[in-house]
């Protein structure tokens, strides 16, 4: 997987296949060989790249077998694109035992051409006891090893583990440790079909986490657009769905948000391809066929235009807050957003330092995004913001506005912390400009306040005793890079320039050499080298570092990107978009830069670019 875009686990990229490149998130539409509802030009017009089709009807029918043997999967499909195949997993579970074993199979769907070769997995329920649960996934992971050697086809190793997050977890890591290229999540299609969708994402979450961070995740069965763009949060990359062609087939019309039923509709959605072509009572007199067709080609087109607002959504990073609005709009959606809520000091590793657009405050469940819980963890576990609280007076702050008699006559003149009551809990003053608490937007931008009172400022006979600049260019640097790193990078002596039109920090030197700048969009610190220098002598060995080998040691002081496989080793604390020290294996910095992937992804991606240099040692 190549990283394009991301936004915590939901990721823009490309996975390369023997017959070419997947872009993700995106979805495999079920084509039955047998049956062709819609043409393949037409879903490629709708932003379709790869379909998935079952060998195990292939197999069994002559004229389809021997057609594929000869000619390919792909001329039997009319499709030059990749293709991935499912083995009869589902047929085995529905009728019994079928009469073709894994390895053979598989070495079918590997003559044949698929793309993408699915094992003969053991489909659980979520009726299934646990111990059942766990033989199915020790016999699925005792299947996949029985695949070895060098296959020009890439293997799925399906995630099995019923509705038990401990088999979820394991069968994840069974999976990743095996030559499985693809990680399809099974056994799901029950609880879609029931809208246990809470359920659901305990699954998603506990098999991504636990997954190779470098293998496309795919939800097998998960196409209804209502509930994508969640998974996608999730981490999913890859759909497929027959739902398109069995919706139509009932009389049902999907939506971004949910279903309906052809007999209640009055007028199609101007957006629809049968918009202008039919009317409601038209499609309804017309003949089961030509429904069906029409239903089809509505469904699939919701479906890519779903995947196309998630993937702007993932470039914008506002996915978080899509999902958030969207959950409102079922129950289930509902539940199962509060159920995401519970992950969310798991989750909160995997979401970058600030994003581009602010946050939205919307009630108390706000306070669960992952940086609402950055904040409140740096906040618990700083020891200088322990013991007794004073706060700002009511008024003296607003977003870009400290006001100058509050530092001069109390926060100077004071040890004490203080606080800003905001959104529901308390952030230390030095925070104000830095991502989010500054960039928030909630209800109260858009109410009226008629007071015009000066809040009152206590005055002080006291010496003053500290400076707030450099006090919260500190805590900037405790909150990035560990608590007491403050104090070591930014000492007494620290120069602070400000921009004139603004009063912002700007830039912070020590004896003429630049140490850092603060950023204007997000408040945070960008380091330089003489900063990244004196970051690196007050912490210990992998702290914010990404540590090279010689191989690349010299590109990267002299200015190249850091790619991962010459990496060995890292902290895996980083987290994504923050400022780390790239150094050589005996520890001496060659450059500073952001990171592209957190310290826990690092550990299993194999390719790709890990940090982006912005300041290097070295002249090119």
């Amino acid at each position: 997987m190549d990283l394009v875009h991301r936004e915590g686990l939901a990721r823009v990229a490309k996975f390369s296949t023997p017959h070419g490149i997947i872009s993700t998130p995106t979805i495999m539409p079920v084509i039955n060989p047998n049956i062709r509802t819609i043409s393949i030009e037409d879903m490629k017009k709708m932003g379709m790249e790869a379909i998935i089709t079952n060998s195990y009807i292939i197999r069994r029918n002559d004229n389809l077998r021997t057609h594929a043997l000869e000619k390919g999967l792909h001329d039997l499909m009319g499709f030059d694109g990749p293709i991935m195949t499912d083995s009869g997993t589902f047929q085995s579970y529905v009728y019994g035992d079928i009469e073709y074993g894994n390895t053979e199979i598989v070495d079918f769907q590997e003559k044949i051409g698929s793309d993408i070769s699915t094992i003969l997995d053991i489909f659980s329920v979520p009726e299934d006891t646990h111990e059942n649960a766990e033989k199915a996934v020790n016999e699925t992971y005792r299947r996949m090893n029985e695949i070895s050697g060098e296959r020009k086809t890439i293997i799925a190793g399906p995630i099995q583990g019923s509705i038990y997050n401990d088999l979820r977890e394991k069968s994840a890591k069974l999976m990743s440790g095996t030559n499985a290229g693809y990680l399809p999540v099974g056994g799901v299609v029950p609880l879609l079909e029931q809208y246990r969708y809470g359920k659901l994402c305990e699954i998603i979450i506990n098999s991504k986490l636990n997954a190779s961070f470098d293998k496309p995740i795919h939800l097998f069965g998960g196409g209804h657009p209502m509930f994508m763009g969640m998974a996608v949060l999730l981490g999913v990359d890859i759909f497929d769905s027959a739902s398109y062609v069995k919706y139509a087939r009932d009389g049902r019309l999907l939506f971004q948000e949910g279903t309906r039923d052809l007999k209640e509709i009055m007028e199609f959605p101007m957006w629809s391809p049968i918009y202008g072509k039919y009317t409601a009572k038209e499609l309804r007199d017309s003949s089961p066929e030509e429904r069906t067709k029409v239903l089809a080609h509505h469904n699939l087109f919701t479906i890519f235009m779903e995947l196309r607002e998630i993937r702007e959504r993932i470039y914008e990073q506002t996915l978080w807050q899509y999902v958030e609005e969207k959950s409102r709009a079922h129950p289930a959606l509902f539940a199962a957003f509060k159920s995401i809520l519970k992950y969310k000091e798991k989750l909160e590793p995997f979401f970058e330092l600030y994003r581009k657009p602010p946050l939205y405050y919307f009630d108390e469940s706000s306070q669960f995004n992952p940086y609402f819980v950055r904040l409140q963890k740096f906040i618990s576990g700083n020891p200088g913001f322990c013991g007794q609280k004073s706060h700002v007076p009511e008024g003296a702050w607003q977003p870009s506005r400290l006001s100058e008699k509050f530092i001069t006559e109390q926060y100077e003149k004071s040890s004490s912390p203080y606080f800003l009551r905001w959104m529901g809990i308390d952030v230390p003053v030095e925070l104000e400009e830095a991502y989010p608490v500054e960039q928030v937007i909630d209800i109260e931008h858009y109410m009226e306040f008629e007071s015009d009172e000066v809040p009152e400022i206590t005055l002080s006979e006291s010496e003053r005793i500290r400076n707030f600049d450099l006090e919260k260019l500190r805590t900037l640097c405790d909150f990035q890079f560990g608590y007491g790193t403050g104090k070591e990078v930014f000492p007494d002596e620290s120069e602070v320039t400000k921009s004139r039109a603004t009063g912002r920090i700007r830039t912070v030197s020590l004896n003429g050499k630049f140490l850092a700048t603060m950023r204007a969009h997000d408040g945070f610190l960008g380091l330089n080298i003489e900063g990244g220098n004196r970051l690196l002598k007050a912490t210990r060995y992998p702290a914010n570092r990404v540590v090279v080998n010689e191989d690349s040691a010299d590109f990267n002081a002299r200015g190249y990107n850091v790619f991962r496989k010459f990496v060995i080793d890292y902290d895996p604390n980083i987290i994504p978009l923050n400022d780390v020290l790239v150094v050589d294996s005996e520890d001496n910095l060659l450059a500073v830069g952001k990171a592209m992937l957190s310290g826990i992804e690092m550990a299993t991606y194999r390719g790709g670019m890990v940090v982006s240099v912005n300041h290097h040692t070295r002249e090119r």
